[in-house]
């Protein structure tokens, strides 16, 4: 399903010029989380003309007292953009990630590491480039030793009659590599939360 998800937004990248978009105002905005299963708050900070964006998530699961906070904050800097998230689960567990993209003349590259919550960790590369009607999108998961855990290779290219011809080879637990660089969902009293 991601993998098509994935296709499907190289193929509106292909079709469709970049749509205009309205920065969000500056500041610092709070919002309380109050259910069945939780409590806790959820707090964001933009600053559009500096390019940075912070997102902090605090609760406390009701059942027990026990507490989950996750928080990722973008920043950007000289055609580049880093993002980085932490979490620590209602299990004491605790992630991380940083990740930074960096524009090219053609598309972006991107480097960065992920740790688990037993400590192992992952180092990320990738790349996405665009010539002559063809989007080539690559991605890896290495581990400590050097060994590729995970990995995606997609080219698609458009014809000039607009058929969208696609290629994808994957190695490894997709899952990975979906999540890397992405705040996961934050569901308060989800099953198992503050996993990586």
């Amino acid at each position: 399903m991601r993998i098509q998800m994935l296709v499907s937004a190289v193929a509106l990248m292909m079709a469709l010029p970049a749509a205009a978009q309205t920065a969000p105002a500056a500041g610092t905005t709070t919002k309380t989380i109050d259910n069945a299963k939780v409590s806790g708050t959820v707090t964001v900070t933009r600053d559009p003309d500096a390019g940075s964006f912070a997102r902090t998530v605090e609760v406390t699961r009701k059942s027990d007292g026990a507490t989950m906070t996750s928080s990722i904050e973008r920043t950007r800097a000289d055609g580049s953009v880093t993002t980085a998230t932490s979490r620590t689960g209602f299990d004491g567990r605790t992630s991380s990630s940083e990740i930074t993209r960096t524009r090219t003349e053609t598309g972006f590259t991107e480097t960065g590491t992920i740790t688990g919550p037993q400590g192992n960790t992952l180092t990320l590369n990738g790349n996405v480039s665009r010539a002559d009607g063809t989007i080539t999108a690559n991605r890896a998961l290495t581990n400590a030793a050097g060994e590729t855990v995970a990995s995606r290779n997609l080219t698609a290219t458009r014809a000039a009659n607009g058929q969208v011809t696609r290629n994808i080879t994957t190695t490894g637990p997709q899952r990975l590599l979906s999540r890397v660089g992405r705040p996961a969902a934050m569901r308060p009293g989800a099953a198992r939360p503050g996993r990586p």
